[in-house]
């Protein structure tokens, strides 16, 4: 049960340790002193089949390291370091089942068979840690740019792209079962590869969002027309691959529960999708926001405490899965108080990771309570421009 209560006003935070507020409803956070290991965010967790020692999750976060789609060696350090950090589970940077679909000049495919071995190289350094690695599966659609691609962009329908200003091509109805049938393959490769899980993205401005949104698609066939159309490319990917994983494989999704404009989908919808994703056996769901009309809006400044919280509590009456809350969790109080009021089972951490990849076994023996990330989003900004994706704050602490 939340332990919530309703506040006068629809939007209001604290900044102190004892509470913060969001849409109108108050989180107390934990009053109990005791060690951090004993907190609710340390004790197991299980996703499906998989069993996972705490509750922190890193969200899927393209660093930029790998070359022309492969993973590189200092990749492979990257995620060393993320898992002998504690992580509970680590989940790698979103991984394109089709060139087409690539956001990021760093970014990692699983797009061909060629893929598996580097792929297995990610997997095989997490497991010598101890550490669990779940692989996303992500195409951006028409957020591509040809510099990456080497092809116009495509999407659900045509339209000039709100964030490269370029016009992207309609895929046609054949093109989509084709794509379907692409995630499907690229989900195989991961689980060849040794990964633990996978995972579907289908927030923010990439391809699912994009068949998800009335404001994005336009289509009135198979793909399009209704709610339940639009959500079809995700169902039939969902499906596919637990046909072709089997059902004790987990899959979990990130999903965006409503989009940013005012005519986009709104919650009931996102809402509906997650229950039917629920009801056909998804193993967990980690609660984002939809198609973003604004470049960059899911990244959120410092003043932001968690970022879902009414998403997640209505996510929370209608589903019977594990839920992980994502974005704007700088401090352990936060996050005990995520999992503490059954607002979230997890907590995901995509930036305190950047800055420190050691955060969690910090929090575990006392050595923090907060995350030193400042939400400047440098290393954000890095990764737009084809750099690395690293903390900016960390490389001058470091000199």
């Amino acid at each position: 049960m939340i332990h919530a209560l309703r506040s006068g006003c629809s939007v209001a935070f604290t900044s102190g340790p004892v509470q913060w507020w969001y849409n109108g409803w108050q989180i107390p956070h934990a009053q109990a002193k005791r060690s951090h290991s004993m907190t609710d965010l340390f004790q197991p967790f299980v996703i499906g089949k998989m069993s996972l020692p705490n509750r922190f999750v890193r969200s899927a976060t393209c660093v930029n390291l790998g070359k022309e789609g492969t993973v590189t060696d200092a990749l492979v350090e990257v995620y060393r370091e993320l898992a002998a950090g504690e992580i509970g589970l680590i989940i790698t940077g979103g991984l394109f089942p089709k060139k087409t679909g690539r956001i990021f000049h760093g970014m990692l495919g699983a797009d061909t068979d060629s893929a598996i071995p580097g792929l297995a190289r990610i997997a095989e350094v997490v497991h010598q840690e101890g550490g669990k690695v779940a692989a996303q599966i992500i195409h951006g659609g028409g957020h591509c740019l040809p510099e990456w691609t080497g092809c116009q962009a495509e999407g659900p329908s045509s339209m000039i792209s709100p964030h490269s200003g370029l016009k992207v091509r309609e895929l046609s109805a054949d093109e989509v079962h084709e794509l379907v049938g692409m995630f499907v393959q690229a989900a195989l490769r991961i689980k060849q590869a040794g990964f633990d899980a996978v995972q579907i993205h289908a927030a923010h401005s990439h391809l699912i969002s994009q068949f998800l949104s009335p404001v994005t698609n336009h289509r009135d066939d198979e793909w399009g027309g209704s709610a339940e159309k639009r959500a079809r490319f995700l169902m039939e990917i969902y499906r596919g691959i637990r046909r072709a994983v089997g059902p004790d494989y987990p899959i979990l999704a990130k999903l965006g529960l409503r989009d940013t404009h005012p005519e986009g989908k709104p919650i009931e919808e996102g809402l509906a999708t997650a229950s039917a994703l629920a009801d056909e056996g998804l193993d967990a769901l980690e609660v984002s926001e939809g198609f973003e009309f604004e470049p960059g809006h899911h990244i959120r400044p410092s003043a932001m405490h968690p970022c879902f919280i009414e998403e997640c509590r209505q996510a929370r009456a209608r589903l019977r899965i594990p839920l992980i809350l994502v974005c704007g969790m700088r401090t352990l109080a936060d996050m005990e108080a995520v999992v503490e009021n059954n607002v979230a089972d997890a907590v995901s951490l995509s930036r305190p990771l950047i800055m420190n990849p050691h955060l969690v076994r910090d929090f575990r023996k006392g050595l923090a309570t907060q995350s030193e990330c400042i939400s400047c989003n440098g290393c954000v900004e890095q990764g737009i421009l084809g750099k690395p994706c690293l903390c900016t704050l960390r490389a001058a602490k470091q000199g």
